[in-house]
């Protein structure tokens, strides 16, 4: 299994809720139009957000809230939104505040957080020119597990963790 966008978001049970989707991308339109998500799309980078609204149609984009925030350093207060995703977004962080992007990312999340990181190997295959560095899954499953319940997925390509807080 690859989990692409659609089953995370299936695995997640996010139909109807308020979703954070941390990471500029397709995944917002998605949670929106196909699971009737309100959702608030962040990035730190604003032509990221710009490209991912002019990928939405009007009719979606009235779901859907893009807003530049740093993830590691949220201005939303506790308990914000009922679900946080990231998916595939960690390995941009730099090594030394993946620690405070989970923790930012729990803080704001009532019911669940999904992270959803690539696999050593696949990393490799996409980002081996790039400045990236991969995510040390077995640190990211402990770090998550003193969150909640972490349940724990893995495909050929990516591995998606669910954090249950209740």
């Amino acid at each position: 299994m690859n989990f692409e966008r659609e089953e995370i978001l299936k695995i997640g049970e996010v139909e109807g809720k308020t979703l954070l989707d941390i990471g500029a991308g397709p995944l917002a339109n998605i949670a929106a139009r196909d699971f009737n998500c309100q959702v608030t799309n962040i990035d730190i980078s604003e032509r990221a957000l710009r490209e991912a609204k002019a990928e939405t149609s009007a009719e979606v984009r009235r779901k859907i809230k893009f807003e530049k925030e740093d993830a590691t350093a949220l201005s939303y207060p506790d308990n914000a939104f009922d679900i946080v995703v990231s998916y595939g977004t960690l390995h941009h962080v730099a090594a030394e505040k993946r620690e405070d992007f989970i923790e930012e990312a729990n803080r704001v999340a009532i019911e669940k957080v999904i992270i959803v990181e690539l696999n050593p190997a696949f990393f490799e295959e996409i980002h081996s020119k790039d400045p990236y560095q991969v995510v040390n899954l077995s640190w990211l499953e402990r770090k998550l597990s003193g969150l909640g319940k972490v349940e724990k997925y893995r495909g050929e390509q990516r591995t998606v963790f669910v954090i249950r807080k209740y």
